[in-house]
């Protein structure tokens, strides 16, 4: 008879902590990504996408560049230079935050 009445009291104080600081506040939600802060979800998805493509640009004109300057030719160039866009991409993918 006891039990129920203390698991009650219990979980009617931890209420108030398990809810989220911007539910409280009755603030809307803000999305994060990459240390700035978006108020929807679609601008943090689009913030995403900007940084895999650059990120993709940058690994293909740095390892393009780099097999240019090692004396490749235009095909192991741009062979390299691929390979640099892929790893360009997924860096820029995975090394920011997550929406």
């Amino acid at each position: 008879m006891r039990t129920p009445l203390i698991i009650a009291v219990s979980l009617g104080l931890m209420a108030p902590v398990s809810t989220p600081v911007f539910a409280q506040q009755g603030q809307p939600t803000l999305y994060e990504y990459d240390g700035k802060s978006y108020n929807s979800l679609a601008q943090c998805q689009r913030a995403k996408k900007r940084a895999k493509a650059r990120g993709a640009v940058a690994g293909a004109v740095i390892a393009g560049a780099g097999a240019a300057l090692l004396g490749g030719n235009v095909g192991e160039t741009a062979l390299v230079a691929g390979a640099g866009a892929l790893a360009g991409r997924e860096i820029g993918r995975r090394t920011a935050k997550r929406c």
